[in-house]
């Protein structure tokens, strides 16, 4: 992927650049812009030269020395959190579990990545992962060193583990991470025609086949602490949510300034919860009929 960006800031601000990915049906990588307190968001568009349909064909596609690498790393992963899926999201590796992303591993020319080092993984290994360059949310290893199978496997543990938390506990058959992704399939379930894929490294709901996204289940998205559900509502109805309800509504990320609202499961009742994507399925399904026309 060959990207430019050309910024301008006041002299004297100090910038902070942080590639992250959004939903892959925009087929586009967001990059944020820190300027003191103020941030702004620039899209730029992310083309892959080859659809893999498997991590099988993602390995074979790199080259012999690389492809041993990649295999051990691949094995580290498994053997760390055997009931993980492993899939392609991002056309990269992915290890989910209930459809939530655990890593991504993925090799360059110089260096393999894992994805997502998250603060607090930084700060558990801070000593191990001292010696490996990382940027915000990617911590890269030398192909030319020794794998570091212990100590992947030791971070693939940690991030199933940071996944898995909110599902311990005596509440968490009704509220724990699980819980909610199951309450917010059923009801997505019973709208017409809406299909469920790996997105923007968690599940998204769709009003049909890779078209029209509708909801977004976000899992402490960016350590944020929301277990919620991210999804489109009526214009101007946005604000009057969040004043009424602050500590059930929220504006999300990226999406929010298009008019989506973020939903504290936890805080909302079925029938509202029900009611926002029948909503939501309807708007987007408008919008998805209209481009036909």
């Amino acid at each position: 992927m060959t990207v430019g960006i050309s910024v301008s800031a006041p002299a004297g601000a100090q910038l902070n650049l942080i590639v992250g990915l959004v939903p892959d049906d925009f087929g586009k990588v967001v990059a944020e812009l820190r300027v003191g307190h103020a941030e702004c968001y620039v899209w730029v568009i992310r083309l892959a030269r080859t659809a893999f349909r498997s991590v099988n064909e993602y390995v074979a596609s790199k080259p012999k020395d690389v492809r041993v690498v990649l295999e051990r790393v691949r094995g580290a992963i498994r053997a760390a959190v055997p009931s993980a899926e492993e899939t392609i999201s991002y056309q990269m590796p992915v290890y989910t579990l209930d459809g939530v992303p655990v890593l991504y591993f993925a090799g360059w020319k110089q260096h393999y990545s894992l994805y997502p080092a998250s603060d607090a993984m930084v700060a558990a290994f801070r000593d191990e992962l001292a010696r490996y360059h990382r940027a915000r949310g990617t911590i890269r290893f030398p192909l030319s060193e020794p794998v570091p199978v212990r100590l992947i496997k030791r971070l693939a543990r940690f991030r199933a583990e940071q996944l898995t938390t909110r599902d311990k506990g005596k509440s968490a058959r009704k509220t724990g991470r699980r819980a909610q992704l199951e309450r917010v399939r059923r009801f997505c379930a019973a709208l017409p025609g809406v299909k469920e894929k790996l997105s923007h490294g968690a599940p998204a709901f769709f009003v049909e086949k890779d078209k029209g996204v509708f909801a977004m289940f976000a899992d402490n998205h960016h350590e944020d602490g929301h277990l919620a559900v991210w999804l489109p509502v009526p214009e101007g109805l946005q604000p009057a949510l969040i004043e009424e309800e602050p500590e059930t509504y929220y504006k999300p990320p990226y999406v929010g300034s298009s008019g989506w609202i973020g939903i504290e499961l936890g805080r909302v009742g079925d029938d509202a919860l029900a009611g926002h994507l029948r909503e939501a399925w309807q708007l987007v399904a408008r919008k998805v009929k209209k481009s036909r026309k």
